[in-house]
């Protein structure tokens, strides 16, 4: 009798396993609110300043380093990186103007303007450093667009937002508790993907991903950054996103 009743059962119960929650929010039917949430998030955050780990895969190789990070809006970056035996494996600053790259096991800095070309080629990807400042906060533009649909993936617990206009398309994942950003996919021209997990509350309403994934389609490149003794908005200071050469080390210039 026991066994029946669990037979019976059991559709019942799975059905209910997987019902999301709709937090203090409620169930949401409107996609403009949801993404005015997670834009006004993202106003709210200027800056961030970590540690933790950066691993790589790209047609070129892939590998894990140890990371000191800042970043602040809308362009400046630090990343210092060190293998796990801790030797410092390279230097990278920029204010959105210039960069610099310290590469210490030849004693060489590399310095030039700021574009796209000249970032990839001494960081694993290769965007404006504006692009890339906001991918590392998991922050990338979402579209202005006239077809805009929301459904709930039951299973998952998050609003599917779909954006479409022309031939592009942006797919945008959010949490149905919190509304925390889960993942931005665009499709039909050249962009950055993010994915977002482990989020913290790191201010108040506010969950940050501390673990953020960004892949560049085209570029065949995913980089993921795990954030660890992170801290938001920390007082700006321009000389932390400008490098000087250090004594002795030759300089070289992109050409």
């Amino acid at each position: 009798m026991t066994r029946l009743l669990l037979l019976l059962l059991l559709p019942i119960l799975a059905s209910c396993a997987h019902r999301p929650d709709f937090g203090a929010y409620g169930r949401l039917e409107d996609p403009g609110f949801v993404l005015r949430v997670v834009r006004e998030r993202w106003e709210r955050v200027q800056g961030l300043v970590a540690e933790g780990k950066l691993a790589l895969d790209s047609p070129d190789g892939s590998g894990t380093l140890r990371m000191a990070a800042e970043v602040r809006k809308p362009a400046s970056i630090y990343l210092e990186t060190r293998d796990f035996l801790g030797i410092a494996r390279g230097t990278f600053a920029t204010d959105g103007e210039a960069f610099a790259f310290y590469r210490p096991d030849e004693n060489e800095f590399h310095t030039g303007p700021a574009t796209a070309e000249d970032l990839g080629r001494y960081l694993p990807l290769a965007l404006p450093p504006e692009r890339l400042a906001g991918a590392m906060l998991g922050e990338v533009p979402l579209m202005d667009a006239e077809d805009v649909r929301m459904t709930v993936l039951e299973d998952g617990g998050v609003y599917e937002i779909v954006m479409r206009q022309g031939g592009v398309s942006q797919r945008v994942l959010v949490g149905t508790k919190d509304l925390r950003l889960v993942s931005i996919q665009t499709r039909g021209l050249p962009e950055v993907d993010v994915a977002c997990s482990d989020h913290e509350s790191l201010a108040e309403d506010l969950p940050f991903p501390t673990t953020i994934e960004i892949s560049v389609p085209s570029q065949r490149t995913t980089v993921k950054l795990r954030y660890t003794r992170a801290t938001l908005n920390p007082p700006y200071d321009p000389s932390d996103f400008v490098l000087r050469p250090p004594p002795g080390a030759k300089i070289v210039e992109p050409g």
